[in-house]
């Protein structure tokens, strides 16, 4: 005799059916993986009481060994498959210290059927799936065979389509820390990083950079709406454990656009192969979406040797506090880097850090430009010495030739030099575009900063770059939209406000220029008027009132700033006297080669060797006039 034919269970918009295994929204299907399909049918045929993870284990895998990551990452996939938030469980509900329990109330519609109450389920109880669970369990077991070294304990895979479109970009979110313990946030921030850097050593691949993707962390913002201000076409989401001295990673690769699970795995391994493990996670991924990668990248990615795992975690705290970018912060980075250092003398990945670390520290902490040249130079150096293959280091050489050396040619082979290793850098691209603009190279620099906006689609700080190389390459307009969303992602900077007022300034808006360049004094809770404003006076026709600012400042302001008003008013002698002086300190970054308010200054024949001073490429056609 035929069993009866289980009915379809409906809850909300969703329809679940047992026999087809399907699982419907509003009658149009719901992929999911199989055993992500088992859990959930499970949860609801047992929806009168809580199923321990270990009932729920045995049901779904039919005695096979799979870590309990396995069902933890099932139950994350259905809750974000059945539009859970995080703190409003309308469908499945996690008892502490007992299992998860299904709550929805089932629709009228649904034939009431008697659930399995405090009985233990059996492949004979598996809604007539008896024939499939116990196929499925010799399966299981059989392939237990195949997992070498403990690396993979599970894979998870839909049935594919037939017919996928091609995955160029995509983004790593934030890893979830399934510790247990906040504090170890870091870990698990680190570990994304980690996995980002891997992947974006992939030419052929787009992968946005770690400031983009930590704004997602701890949002309920849909995968589709991630992907669509991401603009990628898959994004990785999933979870990290470190229990003791193993490292346990999940992954799942999704489709973003139609919220589509492609792929899972789970991996765990001793921390002192963590580096190995999210190497080995990236060659899974690339494998996964078909990416073209080369002989040489592959075995960039498998080379990663062990690292001591006290060493590896100051290092990941020195990561943490690096991007926060305060001088207390910075100092606290310093530290840990330096530890790392100390613990594993070998750790070429330390040393950048701390040359990072102390190069930043010169820009938004406590010390000079000039104080923190010496040990940002010292770390650099030996990062290179230990690993002439690691592309921070070459960033953090190539950023002190720039900006401290004034050594164009040298910083222009660091930088091509970190992005023949790593194509997708942000820093590298960033100060790529930094140093051409320097040059008045501006297609190159517009090229670099445009691929930086891909990396990073929602920094406010490569925006405004963005909009400040346009403004010094004199196209005014098209650096305006950039500068509006700058100021859109981060209100409470400055910068953006400032760059804007330079562009309105440019295009003769004065009374627009004024206004930014007031609220940039209010934010900046500076109570005197700067250059910029003098400047804006000048073009005016207030030659009094900006005259009054220069002399003001003429003992405070930074040369290189205050000769940009003084080239303004036609006070040519002095605004060379500052430039000059501006040169022989050689504090910082500069760009007197391709600011525009210098433009009145190049019939002088002092032009020319103020760039020779700087060592910047002169004008061939007036260099013979200078002697």
């Amino acid at each position: 005799m035929s069993e009866p034919q289980k009915p379809a269970f409906e809850f909300g918009p969703f329809s679940l059916d047992p026999e087809k295994r399907l699982l419907l929204r509003n009658g149009a299907t719901v992929p999911l993986a199989p055993k992500v399909l088992d859990t959930l049918l499970a949860l609801v045929e047992n929806r009168e009481r809580v199923l321990s993870k270990d009932e729920l284990l045995d049901q779904v895998w039919g005695g096979a060994s799979v870590e309990e990551g396995g069902l933890t990452r099932n139950v994350s996939i259905l809750r974000k498959t059945l539009g859970e938030k995080p703190d409003d469980h309308q469908f499945i509900v996690t008892v502490p210290g007992l299992g998860y329990r299904f709550v929805a109330a089932l629709n009228d519609k649904t034939v009431n059927e008697p659930p399995l109450v405090g009985v233990q389920s059996s492949p004979v109880l598996q809604n007539g799936r008896a024939s499939g669970a116990r196929a499925r369990r010799w399966l299981a077991l059989a392939g237990l065979a195949a997992l070498a070294l403990g690396v993979a304990v599970s894979v998870l895979r839909p049935a594919p389509a037939t017919v996928r479109a091609p995955i160029t970009s995509l983004a790593v979110l934030p890893l979830n820390n399934l510790s247990g313990d906040s504090t170890q946030d870091y870990f698990a921030d680190g570990m994304t990083e980690a996995l980002i850097g891997n992947l974006a050593t992939i030419r052929a691949l787009r992968v946005v950079s770690r400031t983009s993707v930590m704004r997602f962390k701890g949002t309920t913002t849909s995968l589709p709406e991630v992907a669509r201000e991401l603009k990628v076409d898959a994004v990785i989401e999933g979870s990290v454990q470190r229990v003791r001295d193993r490292v346990r990673i999940s992954v799942q690769l999704i489709h973003a656009p139609s919220d589509t699970h492609l792929w899972a795995r789970e991996y765990e391994r001793e921390l002192t192969d963590v580096l190995k493990l999210q190497g080995e996670v990236a060659r899974a991924v690339a494998d996964e979406i078909r990416v073209q990668v080369t002989a040489e990248e592959r075995a960039r990615m498998a080379s990663a040797g062990t690292v001591d795992p006290t060493a590896h975690q100051e290092y990941l705290l020195g990561q943490h506090y690096l991007w926060k970018l305060t001088e207390e912060d910075l100092a606290r980075a310093i530290e840990h880097f330096e530890r790392a250092a100390r613990l594993d003398a070998g750790y070429a990945a330390a040393y950048a850090g701390l040359s990072h670390a102390w190069w930043w520290r010169g820009v938004w902490g406590a010390k000079t430009f000039k104080e923190v040249e010496s040990p940002s130079r010292a770390a650099a150096q030996k990062a290179l010495s230990l690993d002439p293959r690691l592309a921070e280091a070459h960033v953090s050489m190539g950023r002190l030739r720039f900006g401290h050396d004034w050594d164009w040619t040298g910083a222009e082979q660091d930088f091509h030099r970190a992005l023949d290793i790593d194509p997708n850098n942000l820093d590298a691209h960033f100060f790529s575009a930094m140093l051409f603009m320097a040059l008045g190279r501006f297609s190159e620099s517009i090229a670099h900063v445009a691929r930086a906006e891909q990396l990073d689609p929602l920094s406010s700080t490569i925006h405004s770059a963005f909009g400040r190389v346009l403004y010094r390459a004199r196209q005014y307009d098209q650096a305006i939209p950039h500068l509006k969303q700058a100021i859109e992602l981060e209100p409470r900077s400055s910068d953006g406000y400032g760059r804007l007022a330079d562009v309105y300034e440019a295009l003769g808006r004065y009374d627009e220029a004024l206004a930014l360049y007031e609220h940039v004094n209010v934010l900046r809770g500076r109570q005197v008027r700067g250059p910029d404003i003098a400047v804006v006076f000048a073009r005016m026709g207030k030659r009094a009132e900006a005259n009054r600012i220069v002399s003001e400042l003429r003992e405070t302001s930074p040369p290189a700033q205050l000769a940009q008003a003084c080239a303004v008013l036609g006070n040519n002698d002095e605004a060379f006297r500052l430039l000059f002086r501006h040169a022989a300190e050689r504090n910082g970054l500069n760009y007197v080669k391709s600011e525009p308010r210098f433009d009145s200054l190049h019939s002088d024949p002092r032009w020319q060797l103020l760039l020779r001073r700087m060592n910047l490429p002169v004008d061939s056609e007036r260099a013979t006039t200078v002697k």
